[in-house]
């Protein structure tokens, strides 16, 4: 699209999940694009959140920009009443098996190019009052997950405590403190994400899938290479609302039928979960765009007599009204219409406070995360109250383990590998910092370079196997990413420090990707990957089995 941006485009159908395997938080779609101007269509992989803000499927721009050439007259906005109480597996459905491949065709720009993989869509399948419709997940995940990209990263990351300090559940008088300024809308979705136990499931799953699926494939074949997966997301609520949509009419000529097929969810009337809130917002925060400033709340000088005395602060209250979230949208959010809603900011000293009452309250026992009833008595108690474990560390200032669960496992590995007599002059490094590395021509940090908020550590390895060097690395990583460990092999040379610094180089200032590397370097100096376990203890089995994939990597 860079290469022709006064071509006007059309984003068509997300295919699969593009997996960035060293933070799967980082993974994007791999979505059919069509240049209408040229007829061509391709596929590009996009981050999930700019199919919610700024670039809707099936809708035309050219440099980034709408507009209204070559406008899909097929499409029409249409709302519908489902009821997501009763949606089972078996209303789970690959695409192919409910319309034809005709239409199939139809939706991917008309192309043959992207059948095989636009088949297997997953899919629900409601049918009542002789309406049949199909709401692909993919729809599913961008309006309810994949809202905005720190909501993308901790869906794919299993992290959603990094969304929110703390939050009240109470129908009546519902809270939530934020570290970082977010509109009404977002922050009433995660709300309802860390107060709901059923949406928190969903919202788990997100990420938790990418793990099964991943888990399920490597135990038929450990080094089976997996790029893509398939988009899978569930509502977050089961429940009968209406959603207001933007489809067309797919048909099976096979079976005489026809299908509204949802392109993209505009607008939802779900229960949120309360019937006010109060968005808090941590101050101590730097503002860096204009969009954070303009999320600030507008303050007031009174303050309102039902504050508790713990949770004053600056407030500002209104009813709720639709705003422009996007671009081009003018619906919102209906689940939060008739909502009271308070804007205050909090300093972290305040936020500690009531860290350290909710903890005296609960006699010095441990936190549970569920929904926990205090005492009713006193003006600082605090009622019922969900707290991040992402705050609670960072106020027990809880140094890091010096041991990562990956390289714990690696290091078995390399123990076993150091006492095979196969493989010469065995050496492991101690554990190595990442430098700061800036992304070439901008001034972005790369956030490879951290995790947790400090610099990202690396072990590395080096012997030699018949007549070839190997050098091993193994990147500190999440427990939600692969586990796996970069293999170099070279005939020629040993595999020095500078070669590791070489490939970290790439990796971090060219902000290459480990399957660009693969592909890139594969004489003299060849680059792959070699997956592994995670166990704490690996067993005799599973530490041959790896060992033996291993050997099948060094091939140069």
């Amino acid at each position: 699209m860079a290469d022709n941006p006064n071509d006007t485009f059309r984003l068509l159908l997300p295919l699969k999940l593009h997996l960035d395997e060293d933070k799967y938080g980082n993974s994007h779609f791999k979505v059919v694009i069509k240049n209408m101007t040229q007829n061509e269509v391709f596929s590009y992989d996009i981050s999930p959140e700019l199919l919610f803000t700024h670039f809707p499927l099936e809708k035309s721009f050219s440099n980034g920009e709408l507009n209204n050439y070559y406008q899909n007259k097929n499409i029409f906005e249409q709302e519908f009443l489902i009821d997501t109480s009763i949606l089972t597996n078996n209303h789970s459905k690959k695409l192919y098996e409910l319309i034809d491949e005709k239409s199939i065709v139809s939706i991917a720009g008309w192309k043959r190019t992207f059948l095989k993989e636009a088949k297997y869509l997953n899919c629900y399948l409601l049918e009542q009052n002789d309406i049949k419709l199909i709401i692909p997940e993919f729809a599913i995940a961008i309006y309810y997950y994949f809202r905005f990209s720190e909501m993308r990263e901790a869906a794919l990351d299993c992290n959603l405590e990094d969304l929110y300090v703390m939050c009240t559940p109470d129908r009546d008088d519902a809270k939530i403190v934020l570290p970082t300024p977010r509109n009404d809308e977002d922050a009433a979705f995660i709300h309802r994400y860390a107060c709901n136990k059923i949406a928190q499931k969903e919202f788990d799953n997100i990420g938790k899938y990418i793990n099964n699926y991943l888990k399920f494939m490597r135990e038929l074949d450990i080094d089976k290479e997996i790029e893509d997966i398939p988009i899978k997301a569930n509502f977050p609520v089961k429940q009968q609302f209406s959603i207001e949509t933007r489809c067309s009419i797919l048909t099976n000529e096979e079976k005489g039928e026809k299908y509204y097929f949802v392109h993209e969810i505009l607008n939802d009337y779900s229960d949120i979960g309360f019937d006010k809130f109060t968005k808090i917002i941590e101050q101590n925060k730097t503002i860096t765009s204009v969009d954070e400033f303009e999320n600030l709340p507008k303050v007031d000088k009174e303050i309102p007599e039902n504050i508790t005395e713990i949770l004053k602060g600056k407030p500002a209250t209104k009813k709720y009204t639709q705003t422009h979230h996007r671009k081009d949208k003018k619906k919102s959010c209906g689940s939060l219409h008739g909502i009271e809603i308070e804007h205050e900011t909090i300093t972290k000293d305040i936020l500690v406070n009531i860290l350290k009452i909710y903890q005296e309250q609960n006699n010095g026992e441990s936190i549970d995360h569920s929904l926990t009833e205090s005492s009713n008595k006193g003006e600082k108690n605090i009622g019922k109250i969900v707290i991040s474990s992402e705050f609670e560390k960072e106020v027990e200032e809880r140094n890091p383990l010096n041991e990562i669960d990956n390289f714990t496992v690696f290091k078995q590995y390399s123990s076993f590998l150091s006492q095979q007599s196969a493989f010469k002059n065995f050496s492991i490094s101690n554990v190595q910092y990442l430098t700061e590395t800036k992304i070439r021509d901008t001034d972005e940090i790369n956030k490879r370079c951290k995790i947790k908020k400090r610099q990202r550590q690396y072990i590395t390895v080096t012997f030699q196997y018949e007549n070839k060097y190997v050098g091993l690395l193994e990147l500190e990583n999440y427990p939600s990413s692969a586990a796996a460990s970069w293999v170099i092999v070279s005939k020629d040379t040993y595999i020095t420090k500078q070669i590791f610094n070489n490939f970290i180089e790439l990796f971090l200032k060219e902000n290459l990707s480990t399957n660009t590397l693969k592909y890139t370097y594969k004489a003299p100096i060849k680059f792959t990957t070699k997956n592994h376990e995670r166990n704490e203890e690996l067993s005799k089995e599973q530490l041959t089995k790896w060992l033996a994939g291993l050997i099948g990597k060094i091939k140069i």
